[in-house]
């Protein structure tokens, strides 16, 4: 007895073994049932012979190519609605616009992101599946309007009476219409709002013979509402004198419903029903307008819940969903008509209340007298938020965050207010859980201390605040630290030693960061001159190389002049790559590395596992080291997912002769794994935390004789 596919039967072709082998394990360990092939005939072949919801199709394989196996799933049966996912190292529009050509339904690009992989992967196929929901539906209407009953009817002036078709009082569903009826008795069936206007469109149409086209509402014999579309034109006799009216009606209720759905989706968040981003603005639009006029005040709150990432992982996006409508329906709830005053046209409180994104949700408050009152709404919605939720019979008890910004207070626009409220959001996450905080000033300016942090990262390199801490590289086999990593610091005259997560991604945003990369390799050169001096020169310095330094067309040139410069040899550097560089244009990637390892630079491969890990690739680059990501080593001890992908990348370095390097090496049971798997080269905390150079001299000094080895087995 087979098991049922939960999430899906997901078909991976690929003649990349390793990109199966990562594709498959990330898959199958999300609750996939993954079948694979190696090329494009065996993949033909299993959607043959077995049920696919989705397929994972590689674009160059030998044999038939991936556009030709996408044409040929279309043109099947059942591929017509398949998700097809092209997986892509090319770049060019050409190619993308072949693979939609071919009947794509999307493409992922190379290097492949493992963690996010499935997730592509479940939405993709909750798309098809919503797309063949959405087909289904339409086929339904399809068949409904041709079972769309059109009735006609005549109006005859000399009587007055009105007489309709079988079919127009099947319609209206009213006996009191067999035969014929008045038009008085008719707009008496006539949704009072419309009475008016239809009567006055049939008395025109006497008077002048003028046609006319209308639409109203109108009220059956059981008592529910029905919308209809009415044409009528004149019957005029021999003299042109108008002698009274024909035409037909349409019952046109399911439109006018679904045209509503659309207009309540298009304003409305799907999942919880509540006001949507846009829906808000318009709202709060309104309101500034109205607030001006009178002079008053309102208030935007902006929610936000903590942690919610965290929850969301550990119970699933599924769960996650439900709990988002439970704490939607709680805000609802909780919003008072005394707090939240009717707009013109008047609104229901629910319309107050908005899902803007994600976990983050925002309440417009008016006729705030004083901000306190705003903060008593805040009070009321921290404490439905917090109150114990029963989840799938599980007790969880989420908290929220809430900012505050006050019209006209601090802020005269939408934008203006939306900001601030969310900027005052931060600093009440930064005080706590479940908690607010009103906007101030001090809030805006620290909206502005990264722009300043900026300014002072441009002037730090020039003023020497930047600084080099190392990390060593142990060889557990021999028991000898054998090199050491550069990682960059900066020592902030103000904010004090600061991590490279702190600065970092901002060098990346403002175009320092080939800059900053100058400076690590001239002082990471200059550090391993002392060391040659000090006797050390078979301690090699690895540096990290940032894609924008990379990409230089003198990149080769700029770094042997520096290590030269600095009187040392490349053969004492090792530069640290990303999967993802490598990418960005390969052959001519290959010709800046060949330039590089000519010169006598070592190449390592960071991150490896993270990125595209191809086989293919890493055959033509010319690399000499893989560094596991942490992410992998992390639980590599206990088995599982990570250490099968741990153990294949170390496997795959020995069979291209690339020395494999662990990072993130923490404990002693990480350790023994990797040593016992032939992974003796490692780094982490278990050995040294990153330390500024004359600590690390120091300790290299110190563990020179020394036997990291022994001390490892003694430690057991």
């Amino acid at each position: 007895m087979t098991t049922p596919d939960v999430n899906g039967r997901v078909l991976l072709v690929d003649d990349d073994e390793m990109v199966r082998i990562l594709a498959a394990e990330s898959l199958r360990h999300a609750g996939f049932t993954v079948s694979e092939a190696d090329c494009g005939e065996d993949g033909l072949r299993l959607f043959d012979e077995q049920r696919i919801d989705l397929v994972l199709l590689d674009v160059m394989m030998p044999g038939i190519d991936g556009y030709e196996v996408c044409a040929r799933i279309r043109q099947h049966s059942l591929g017509k609605w398949l998700p097809i996912l092209m997986l892509t190292g090319l770049n060019d529009t050409d190619s993308i616009e072949r693979a939609y050509a071919s009947g794509a339904t999307d493409f992922i690009t190379k290097p492949i992101n493992w963690l996010l992989l499935t997730l592509r992967v479940r939405y993709g196929l909750r798309a098809s599946r919503a797309i063949q929901d959405v087909a289904r539906s339409q086929q339904s209407l399809a068949q409904a309007q041709r079972l769309a009953r059109i009735g006609n009817w005549e109006w005859s002036r000399a009587d007055g009476r009105l007489s309709f078709s079988d079919e127009t009082r099947r319609i209206f569903g009213d006996v009191d219409l067999a035969g014929s009826a008045t038009p008085s008795l008719f707009l008496n069936r006539v949704r009072q709002a419309d009475r008016a206007r239809l009567d006055t469109a049939r008395q025109t149409l006497l008077r002048e013979g003028s046609a006319y086209q209308i639409s109203y509402g109108m009220l059956r014999e059981d008592g529910t509402l029905l919308e209809v579309f009415e044409e009528a034109v004149p019957i005029s006799d021999a003299s042109g004198r108008v002698i009274g009216a024909e035409g037909f009606t349409q019952d046109i209720t399911e439109r006018v419903q679904a045209q509503r759905r659309i207009e309540h989706l298009a304003m409305h968040d799907a999942l919880t029903g509540l006001a949507n981003r846009q829906f808000f603005a318009e709202m709060v639009s309104v309101e500034l307008d109205r607030a001006q006029r009178l002079g008053s005040s309102c208030a935007i709150l902006h929610l936000d819940l903590d942690h919610f990432k965290s929850v969301n992982d550990a119970l699933g996006d599924a769960a996650g969903d439900r709990l988002l409508c439970a704490v939607a329906d709680r805000l609802r709830s909780s919003v008072r008509g005394a707090d939240l005053l009717a707009l013109n046209p008047p609104l229901r409180a629910a319309e107050m209340v908005a899902r803007i994104d994600g976990d983050a949700f925002t309440v417009l408050v008016m006729e705030v007298r004083v901000p306190s009152h705003a903060a008593m709404v805040a009070e009321r919605l921290l404490q439905a938020v917090s109150r114990t939720l029963l989840l799938d019979g599980r007790e969880l008890v989420l908290t929220a965050s809430i900012g505050i910004a006050v019209f006209p207070r601090d802020g005269d626009t939408v934008e203006a207010l939306w900001r601030h409220a969310e900027q005052a959001m931060y600093a009440a996450k930064a005080v706590g859980t479940s908690t607010y905080r009103f906007f101030d000033e001090e809030m805006n300016k620290a909206a502005s201390v990264k722009l300043e942090l900026e300014n002072d990262l441009r002037r730090a390199i020039a003023r020497g605040e930047l600084r080099l801490h190392f990390q060593p590289k142990v060889d557990l086999a021999s028991g000898r630290m054998i090199g050491a990593e550069a990682l960059v610091r900066w020592q902030h005259p103000q904010r004090g030693l600061l991590g490279p997560g702190e600065f970092i991604p901002l060098a990346e945003e403002s175009g320092l960061i080939v800059a900053l990369g100058d400076w690590v390799v001239a002082a990471g050169a200059r550090q391993c001159r002392e060391w040659a001096d000090a006797g050390w020169a078979a301690l090699r310095l690895s540096i990290n190389l940032a894609s924008p330094s990379f990409l230089q067309d003198d990149i080769s040139a700029k770094l042997c002049a520096a290590v030269r410069h600095a009187g040392i040899s490349p053969q004492q550097v090792v530069l640290e790559l990303t999967e993802s560089l490598l990418m960005v244009d390969a052959d001519r990637t290959i010709t800046i590395l060949s330039a590089l390892r000519d010169e006598g630079f070592g190449l390592s491969l960071d991150d490896f596992g993270t990125g595209y890990s191809s086989l293919s690739y890493l055959h033509r680059f010319p690399i000499d080291e893989l560094k596991i990501d942490r992410a992998f080593v992390t639980d590599v001890a206990l088995g599982g997912r990570y250490a099968a992908i741990a153990l294949s990348i170390i496997e795959l370095g020995h069979q291209f002769g690339m020395r494999v390097v662990a990072e993130g090496v923490e404990t002693r049971q990480q350790a023994a794994f990797l040593l016992a798997h032939r992974c003796p080269v490692q780094q982490g905390f278990l050995y040294s935390r990153p330390l500024p150079a004359d600590r690390f001299a120091a300790l290299f000094v110190n563990r020179q004789d020394h036997d990291f080895r022994q001390e490892f087995l003694r430690a057991r």
